[in-house]
């Protein structure tokens, strides 16, 4: 009973480090590491680059041994065994070593980073949304979380209006949250005195949707490696959709929740015709 703790953890590590990213990742560089060695053993051989007489012992010389002293030069492991002659040979050598003290950082670096990133797992909307919700109008859109919880995240939605070639914000609203964990939801309500102005800037943006967008920016904080995350979209007008509730994208049994399911995440229930009049009675 004591090792399944342990246990857990290191089945969670391997989980994480040899993740479906990080394992492409380490295949594109052993991809990249052979056919560099490859090509410098077919140069070496077509130029006859090589001395095999410090070799202990008489032996056939196969093109195999020319990929196997590219393989020992560029990981600089050079045994000995087989050396470059002069001339040709030291020349080669010295361009696969110019192209191993290049390749052995960069890779390192590109490694050390898909560990680190955060993958392309925060999601927004295709649409942004009118949404008539409890009795109430609201402008709305969500935010989906794939990966591990974000910490200290904000939101602007942005009502934008190009014009005379100059990009206007006419309205801008800051929304602010210490956590997320799958969905979060950015709303603005239309039909309160508070945001009367909203209403009427996105007014001005729907009777003239040629020069309007609407833009989401959302920032968090990574709550497993701190690592600053930071997604944006535009949408146009023929992206803000009438609406009302999300369908979920989980459920709540007692304490825990159903697994996550995606597929619902872009979807609002249909209103009613009432609720449509209700609507556009408002953006009159």
């Amino acid at each position: 009973m004591k090792f399944k703790p342990i246990t857990k953890t290191i089945q969670n590590l391997a989980s994480y480090f040899w993740s479906h990213r990080i394992l492409k990742a380490v295949l594109k560089g052993v991809a990249i590491y052979i056919a560099i060695t490859s090509v410098f053993g077919l140069i070496y051989f077509l130029f006859d680059s090589l001395d095999f007489k410090s070799a202990a012992g008489a032996k056939t010389v196969h093109f195999l041994d020319y990929i196997y002293f590219s393989a020992v030069t560029f990981t600089t492991i050079g045994y000995g065994d087989i050396i470059p002659k002069a001339g040709a040979g030291q020349v080669i050598v010295f361009i696969e070593s110019c192209f191993e003290l290049t390749f052995i950082p960069v890779f390192g670096g590109f490694l050390a980073y898909k560990f680190l990133q955060r993958p392309n797992d925060i999601l927004l909307t295709d649409n942004f949304f009118i949404r008539y919700r409890n009795q109430h109008i609201f402008l709305s859109s969500r935010v989906g979380n794939k990966g591990k919880n974000l910490i200290d995240c904000s939101a602007t939605i942005e009502l934008i209006q190009i014009a005379h070639n100059v990009k206007r914000t006419l309205y801008k609203r800051e929304i602010s949250t210490p956590l997320v964990e799958l969905t979060w939801f950015l709303e603005i309500r239309l039909d309160g005195e508070e945001n009367t102005s909203a209403l009427e800037q996105l007014k001005i943006l729907m009777t003239n949707p040629g020069t309007s967008l609407i833009r989401t920016t959302v920032v968090g904080y990574d709550s497993n490696s701190g690592n600053l995350v930071h997604v944006f979209k535009y949408y146009t007008m023929d992206k803000l959709v009438y609406g009302g509730k999300f369908e979920d994208v989980f459920i709540w049994e007692g304490i825990k929740r159903t697994k996550p399911d995606w597929t619902n995440f872009n979807k609002v229930v249909s209103l009613t015709m009432t609720e449509r009049q209700s609507i556009d009675i408002l953006l009159r």
